[in-house]
């Protein structure tokens, strides 16, 4: 029952990480975005190519994120077979 508890705290933790890594920096484009329209006076096109930067960056760190993470799980799990 441990491991099935761990297992699933551990693709819970993975997931929300992922989901965080993947939305931050679309987020951060946008705020960069209506700060230069906004206080700099900027036109609004900046939102076109800061938004669609930022979703790529996302999807480069989520995928960066996903394969660590599975990296990670396969090292825990060769040391509990190891141990076994």
């Amino acid at each position: 029952m441990h491991k099935k508890i761990f297992g699933v705290m551990y693709a819970l933790n993975v997931i929300s990480q992922a989901a965080i890594s993947l939305l931050t920096p679309a987020a951060l484009g946008f705020g960069i975005a209506w700060l230069l329209v906004r206080y700099v006076g900027v036109a609004e096109w900046i939102y076109a190519v800061l938004i669609p930067i930022g979703v790529v960056c996302g999807f480069i760190s989520m995928i960066k994120f996903v394969v660590s993470a599975s990296h990670a799980l396969e090292r825990l799990e060769k040391q509990n077979e190891d141990r076994n």
